[in-house]
């Protein structure tokens, strides 16, 4: 089983340049913007099927920090979305590399922080 959806709630303030993050570092995983709803405060990513949703919080409210890791498809697709992610803004928190704690298997990720401080990973599994 997998899961099929996730809410990465942003405070209104900071939508705009989340999306812009997220659209430019989601590219090299194959993500694009497929959903803009709710005046723009609803925004789905991904390939086939929106697997990634920002959303605006009510004013007032204070988000918390997330990890989230998305598939890449092979090692290059991890580096790429390093590089774009960065150029967009984020902060590195992990370059590429194998992390050998993480799985039997060659574990290849990084982490980047987003403009929120979220820890977002792009991790390829070769299984």
């Amino acid at each position: 089983m997998t899961i099929n959806h996730v809410f990465l709630l942003v405070p209104p303030s900071k939508m705009l340049a989340l999306r812009t993050f997220y659209s430019n570092a989601l590219k090299s995983l194959g993500y694009t913007e497929m959903i803009i709803a709710k005046n723009d405060t609803l925004i789905g990513y991904g390939n086939d099927y929106p697997y990634f949703w920002l959303k605006a919080l009510p004013p007032n409210q204070t988000p918390r920090p997330m990890h989230i890791a998305f598939d890449a498809p092979d090692f290059e697709a991890v580096e790429k979305f390093h590089r774009e992610a960065l150029k967009a803004g984020g902060r590195d928190n992990g370059g590429p590399g194998i992390r050998s704690e993480m799985s039997r298997q060659p574990y290849y990720s990084v982490f980047v922080y987003d403009l929120d401080g979220n820890n977002i990973e792009a991790v390829c599994v070769k299984k």
